[in-house]
This record gives C-alpha cells, sequence and structure tokens, in this order.
C-alpha cells in the first residue's frame, strides 16, 4: 500500500532579520539579529516537549542547535559545556528519555587510508534543560568506531564483500559511515550508509546505548538487519515512525548520482518495509535527516554549506500512517 505525505509548509534557512529572542545562550544578542543557519545540517531529534528541533551539523563540533517549531527562524545555538571533546563529523541524532538525545558522529574516513580521527569515532549522551534551550551534561564513548568494526569485519564478515575496505576506505568506496540512528524498543539502531551488503542496507542494533557512555561498557550489539530496498539504496536518515516503526530515509551510498531518494516505513521485527509517497522527499536534494514532530508532521533538514543556496529546514504533514 502507498501512503500519502501532503506538504504542508517548507520553511527557510536563510539569514533574514528576525525580532530579538530571549535564548538562553551567551550568543543570544548576535543571534537575535539574523536566523542562525543550520550549516551542513545533518541530524535531528524534537525535544523541549516536542516545541523543539535539535539539530547537529557536519561542520560543528562544538554544539548543537537549537529551532523552535511554531516559529522556525528562532533558533539558538546549544554549546557543548567546557571540556567536552570535540564531536567532529556529526551525522545524527537520536531521542533518549525525556529531555536526552544521542549523538554520533560518522565513524568514517574521509579518503582512503586516512589516519583515524578519534573525533570522528565517538558517541555521547547529551542531557539537555526540559526546555532544550541548554545543554547542561555530554558523556561520551570514544571508540564506536572501532566496537563496530570488529563486529562487522570479525562476526558478521560473510555479509560483505569486501571486509577490508570497511576499515581503510571513505564511504565512497564501501568504508564505515553511520548517517541514521534512532530508538527502537529500547535498543540503538545505527543505519549505515555504508558498506551496503551486497547492494543493500544495514542497520546494526545496540542493546546499551546508555552503559556505553556511562560506565563504558563494551556494546551488546544483536545481528545486523539488511533491508529489503531496490538496489544500491543507502540510509540516509533514520526515526522513530508510528506504532513500533521506524522511518527511514533511503538514497545513494555515494557522493556519485545514484538512486533518488525516497522514504519508506520499517517494521524491524518483520524486516518489512512499505513506500511512503512524499513527492517534496523524493524531488529534494541532500535531505540528511528526519523526525516526526508532536503534531506527527514530518521535519527534515538538508545539508548545506554557507552561503545556503536552499531551503534547508522542511516540514511535511503526514497522512496515512
Amino acid at each position: 500500500m502507498m501512503l500519502a505525505v501532503a506538504a504542508l509548509a517548507v520553511l527557510v534557512g536563510g539569514c533574514a532579520p528576525q525580532p530579538p529572542e530571549a535564548a538562553a545562550s551567551g550568543e543570544a544578542a548576535a543571534e537575535a539579529k539574523s536566523v542562525v543557519p543550520l550549516i551542513e545540517a545533518s541530524g535531528l531529534v524534537v525535544r523541549g516537549g516536542g516545541k523543539v528541533a535539535v539539530v547537529c551539523g557536519d561542520e560543528a563540533p562544538t554544539h548543537l542547535w537549537g529551532v523552535a517549531l511554531d516559529d522556525p527562524d528562532r533558533r539558538w545555538r546549544l554549546p557543548f559545556p567546557p571540556g567536552t571533546p570535540a564531536l567532529d563529523d556529526l551525522e545524527s541524532l537520536a531521542p533518549w528519555g525525556d529531555h536526552d538525545l544521542l549523538a554520533a558522529t560518522s565513524q568514517t574516513r574521509t579518503k582512503n587510508k586516512e589516519k583515524a580521527r578519534p573525533a570522528r569515532n565517538r558517541l555521547a549522551l547529551v542531557s539537555l534543560t526540559p526546555d532544550a534551550r541548554r545543554i547542561t551534561r555530554v558523556r561520551v564513548y570514544e571508540n564506536l568506531r572501532g566496537d563496530v568494526l570488529r563486529h562487522l569485519t570479525v562476526r558478521c564478515a560473510r555479509l560483505f564483500e569486501n571486509v577490508q575496505a570497511i576499515i581503510v576506505r571513505g564511504p565512497n568506496g564501501g568504508g564505515l559511515n553511520i548517517e541514521g540512528m534512532a530508538v527502537w524498543r529500547g535498543r540503538l539502531m545505527l543505519g549505515l550508509r555504508s558498506p551496503l551488503s551486497q547492494g543493500k542496507p544495514v542497520v546494526l542494533p545496540m542493546a546499551n546505548p546508555k552503559a556505553l557512555v556511562e560506565t563504558g561498557a563494551p556494546p551488546a550489539f544483536a545481528e545486523p538487519i539488511v533491508l529489503p530496498t531496490e538496489p544500491d539504496e543507502a540510509i540516509r536518515g533514520l526515526t522513530e515512525g508510528p506504532d513500533e516503526t521506524l522511518l527511514v530515509l533511503l538514497g545513494p551510498g555515494t557522493d556519485a548520482p545514484g538512486p533518488a531518494q525516497r522514504l519508506v516505513r520499517w517494521w524491524p521485527e518483520e524486516n518489512r518495509l512499505e513506500q511512503v509517497n512524499v513527492p517534496a522527499v523524493e524531488g529534494m536534494d541532500r535531505a540528511e535527516a528526519l523526525a516526526v514532530d508532536a503534531q506527527g508532521r514530518l521535519v527534515l533538514v538538508t545539508d548545506y554549506r554557507l552561503p545556503q543556496p536552499r531551503q534547508v529546514f522542511h516540514r511535511l504533514e503526514m497522512k496515512g500512517l
């Protein structure tokens, strides 16, 4: 069955003047003069009692952004507390509890055989105030990349054609790259852009993300799940959907032209997919993350550098889910 999604609004991420806002950050005065740009936005969750979209960006290793869902031109920086290790190439966020979120860096090399960068290998548990105006604490696990590589290349090597490529190459060559993350039945579901398994995307479930960042306990991975997608589709975003399903944003696995972006609903227990007909998403360039707001609307961000040539923050009304 094809599910329809009708466009509600498309909201621009530019730098137009706006009235001052009472931001909690020390940068409030500067930010009140213009819309805070969401630079290379790549991860998204809804926090603040359903009123705030929290966004991460590839090139923002020291902070997140808050966006008011009732007026997306109201934005503020959410700096990490002093002493927080840099979270370089942040790619995905997932809600945790009432006010916290999990943040994962890409775990990737940008070039083949590039020296590993610790700042790209991290998973963090980020605590926010209830209104999502300030980050109060960040706890970091230092080597998620190494744990994932050992699991994929040793225990799950049968799933992949070129195990060595997963270790030494960048995402365009089959190297490890995590771009989607969601919580399902208490498990953290890591969605891989790369590697693919026989041309199909992979989700790696983890049972104990909180213990990982709080005590340093080793990750408890379950068997990877290979999604029954079309050939060469990769995971570009992942979020919680209705009725214990997940919504998966699919798209090309490399920077070269590939499959068009599309949205599917996924039942992990059955490993079943259902197409969600979203013309706005299918025609969208560089969509990187998605979430569902308190009203059941789809919220997306796109990954653009400054000067941002197109809209970067989008809301779509979903029907039929």
